[in-house]
C-alpha cells in the first residue's frame, strides 16, 4: 500500500483499513503459531501497512481533521470501598 493511496482516505476509511490490518496481523500470527503460515514476510509487510496508516491517522489528527467518533467503552462498575476496615484504624 502507498502512501499516496492512504493520504486520499478519509478518516474512516482510514480506521476501517486499521482495523482490518489489525485483524490480518493476528491470523497471521496465529497460523504462525500453528505452523500452517507459508511465508513468514507478510507479517513484516502487514506490520509495515498498519505503520503507514497509523501515521496518516496521526497526521490528520494533527493538521486538525476530526477523528472518527471513537467508539467508547462502557464504564466499570466500582468496586465497593472497605469502608469498615478503614474506620476501624486507630
Amino acid at each position: 500500500m502507498k502512501m499516496k493511496d492512504l493520504q486520499g482516505l478519509s478518516m474512516p476509511d482510514l480506521q476501517k483499513k486499521l482495523k482490518d490490518s489489525r485483524q490480518e496481523l493476528f491470523n497471521l500470527r496465529f497460523q504462525m503459531a500453528t505452523g500452517q503460515l507459508q511465508n513468514h514476510r507478510q507479517i513484516r509487510h502487514v506490520r509495515h501497512d498498519l505503520a503507514q496508516i497509523l501515521t496518516e491517522i496521526h497526521l490528520k489528527e494533527f493538521n486538525g481533521e476530526p477523528a472518527a467518533a471513537p467508539v467508547e467503552a462502557a464504564p466499570k462498575p466500582r468496586r465497593p470501598r472497605a469502608a469498615a476496615a478503614s474506620e476501624e484504624a486507630p
